[in-house]
């Protein structure tokens, strides 16, 4: 049989187990979109680089324009690499 010290001993430590998730300071609640791009406007901070709305707009423009390109290449023909 199981004795009464190691019933003690396990529920003292399975209420241990649950207050520890409960200790210490709020996770921060950032994604990690967000983190990306505070990296990134930090390091474009440091080097002096300044994008403008419309620049990013003409970028992504730019970039759907550049998939719906690749994936007609896809759609319609089978490219061949040959040595030269």
């Amino acid at each position: 049989m199981v004795s009464i010290k190691h019933l003690g001993i396990v529920a003292i430590l399975l209420v241990g187990l649950a207050l520890s998730g409960c200790v210490g300071e709020p996770a921060d609640n950032a994604t990690e979109e967000e983190i990306a791009t505070t990296v990134a406007d930090e390091i474009l901070a440091e080097e002096g680089v300044e994008l403008t709305d419309s620049e990013i707009a003409d970028l992504e423009n730019d970039l759907e324009e550049f998939e719906a390109l690749i994936s007609e290449i896809e759609e319609d023909t089978e490219l061949i690499v040959e040595e030269v």
